[in-house]
């Protein structure tokens, strides 16, 4: 089924991280590792590594096809079982970036709802700022990306936007706490926890503040939304958040969410992104569309 060189060639650029480096450790030509590599891709009908930043990358499927070129490589049939296995997703792994608001309720309901479903697609989640997401998107360091705001980059496709308008975020006890809602120009020296610059939240409420002309009283900034959450509920400091990012909160009765009369802030919206050039995998694009469906669920 497939040649003892090509598995040579393909374990030996897996280990070097790229086929340069493998060239140069094989003593062969590029090109002879190229076509060897291509016709492993063409022979199991899969893609098996991603170009990236930082060389070339495992797919879900590489990874399978690694571990029997170091474990089995006198039994290609088990390989074949394998990698049918991956194609059926009775296994696989999908990296997402995501901003900390997506964390309290969002995901955990798709990846409750995946895990049930599909048991052997793993899901490994890394939560940093919107900035941070676009860039491990853009260098293919994960799958899918969950961004706040827009993405404005040509490399990356826009799978789905669900919208999130920022609200006042204040405990029961706060003043403004029984508020039917709020306008920016109101809520000129408010005393305030922030979310720091690299959160897309912050950016989008700095704007608001300069477009109504007032300025907050900035007690204290943080790279963390569950923070600034536990000292709202316990201060009489207030700080702004997307309502479902402080979900969890507001249901135990610890917060309150105040709507906001800001055109900028109720525009607010959440964006699934993915590398334009990047060949999905069948659990990544799985996993994408239950994300998308999530989305649309809860924008409708």
């Amino acid at each position: 089924m497939i040649e003892s060189t090509a598995i040579r060639y393909f374990r030996v650029v897996t280990e070097c991280g790229s086929i340069k480096q493998a060239a140069a450790a094989l003593r062969i030509a590029p090109s002879a590792i190229s076509r060897q590599v291509q016709g492993l891709e063409e022979e199991l009908a899969v893609k098996l590594f991603e170009r990236g930043a930082r060389g070339m990358n495992l797919t879900d499927a590489g990874h399978v096809l690694y571990r029997y070129a170091i474990d089995n490589r006198s039994q290609p049939d088990g390989l074949r079982s394998q990698v049918e296995e991956f194609a059926s997703l009775r296994r696989g792994q999908v990296k997402i970036a995501t901003v900390e608001g997506m964390l309290s309720d969002f995901l955990p309901g798709v990846f409750t709802d995946l895990s049930q479903r599909y048991p052997g697609i793993a899901l490994s989640v890394t939560a940093v700022g919107s900035r941070d997401v676009v860039e491990l998107v853009g260098q293919n360091e994960v799958d899918l990306g969950l961004i706040f705001g827009r993405a404005n980059r040509r490399d990356l496709n826009e799978l789905g936007r669900m919208r999130q308008p920022v609200c006042l975020i204040v405990s029961p006890r706060h003043p403004l706490a029984a508020q039917p809602a709020m306008r920016m120009k109101d809520l000129a020296g408010l005393r305030v926890i922030l979310p720091d610059t690299s959160f897309g939240i912050r950016q989008e409420l700095d704007k608001s503040c300069a477009q109504a002309g007032i300025q907050l009283e900035i007690c204290s900034e943080t790279n963390s939304l569950a923070f600034a959450q536990t000292i709202t509920a316990r201060t009489d400091l207030a700080t702004f958040m997307p309502m479902v990012s402080a979900m969890a909160q507001i249901n135990g009765g610890h917060l309150v969410a105040v709507p906001l009369r800001d055109k900028r802030l109720e525009a607010t919206q959440v964006t699934l992104v993915q590398l334009a050039a990047r060949m999905a995998s069948p659990s990544t694009r799985l996993a994408a569309e239950m994300l998308m469906a999530r989305m649309k669920e809860l924008d409708d």
